[in-house]
């Protein structure tokens, strides 16, 4: 079974407009010891996926509408806040985007670590504080006794980001969300961040959601691979064949925009016009506005999402006869 298992999610958000469906049907489902790759244009539903997830999307001008978030069988969606808050950092654990404002300037590493141990497992400061240590040592921070007395300013934007990552993995986890954990890095800090997450998976048997827009790490790092696009699923597929064979033709314009290392001269290609705003988007295909391939079947409204094989999913109702591919 799933260790997370979203099916027809659906929230909204008060606008000037009203209530407007910023997730539409939304399903997902990651096992243990995956990683699920959310891809797509900054506003397509990414990371309020996440914090749907773990109860973190804001109280106010916001709902949850339809639909139901499984983690390891228990539903989430109606648990009283101090339930979920027992749920929060000790079976699902989030790493943001930016550790620098993530991260407490006022307190120092350790003790924030020790804070998430102390809050959910109940151990005395003591105890917390050795276990603080054996995380940052676990995710290659070198002389971590020393090091956990130093302050956030105190780390390069590298063992920030490792700090963040103990941080989310010292409760042993079963679920672990990254949004965009490694835009601020450099390459090669990146690749040995994608290397840790990889390495935390495999030992803790986690499932894990890794937002990005970088279809390169998704390659990377990902065994499966779900494409947002204004609010909604619009395709998935393991992470190889959509390389190859893209579920969607919003997922072929992603992939044809990746720069490509054999030509670094050649012209960049691009998605023409942008994602309609929640609320305003067309009839049937959200993407037909867009699309090379749009026919007036596009226009016919509600595309379901549609299982093509236990894998692939599309809401394109034209792929049976598209040749859509992956980069030139």
């Amino acid at each position: 079974m799933s260790v997370l298992q979203i099916r027809d999610l659906e929230v909204r958000f008060a606008t000037e407009d009203g209530w407007v469906v910023v997730l539409d049907s939304v399903s997902l489902d990651v096992p243990a010891g995956t990683t699920l790759g959310l891809v797509g244009e900054s506003g397509s539903g990414k990371t309020v996926t996440g914090l749907a997830v773990l109860g973190l999307l804001p109280a106010r001008g916001c709902r949850i509408t339809a639909g139901s978030i499984r983690l390891d069988g228990t539903e989430l969606l109606g648990l009283s806040t101090r339930a979920m808050s027992r749920v929060r950092g000790n079976d699902v654990a989030m790493i943001f985007q930016e550790p620098m404002t993530s991260l407490n300037p006022a307190f120092t590493v350790g003790d924030q670590i020790a804070e998430t141990v102390r809050r959910h497992q109940g151990l005395s400061r003591r105890r917390a504080h050795q276990r603080a240590v054996a995380a940052l040592d676990r995710v290659g921070i070198p002389d971590a006794a020393r090091r956990a007395r130093s302050y956030p300013h105190e780390f390069s934007g590298g063992m920030r980001q490792r700090v963040m990552i103990a941080m989310a993995v010292c409760c042993g986890p079963r679920l672990l969300i990254a949004d965009e954990p490694t835009t601020a890095l450099d390459v090669t800090i990146q690749a040995q961040t994608l290397d840790l997450l990889r390495e935390m998976r495999d030992e803790l048997d986690m499932a894990m959601v890794f937002i990005t827009h970088d279809l390169g790490v998704v390659a990377e790092i990902c065994d499966q691979v779900a494409v947002m696009y204004a609010g909604q699923v619009v395709g998935g597929d393991e992470v190889h064949r959509l390389f190859r064979s893209p579920p969607h033709p919003y997922a072929e314009g992603l992939l044809a925009a990746m720069p490509q290392a054999g030509d670094p001269a050649a012209e960049l290609a691009t998605i023409p016009g942008r994602a309609p705003a929640p609320g305003r988007a067309p009839d049937g295909c959200r993407f037909r506005t867009r699309c090379p391939y749009a026919a007036p079947v596009c226009a016919d409204d509600p595309l379901p999402l549609r299982t093509v094989d236990p894998a692939r999913s599309t809401r394109c109702v034209r792929l049976d006869e598209l040749p859509l591919r992956g980069p030139r």
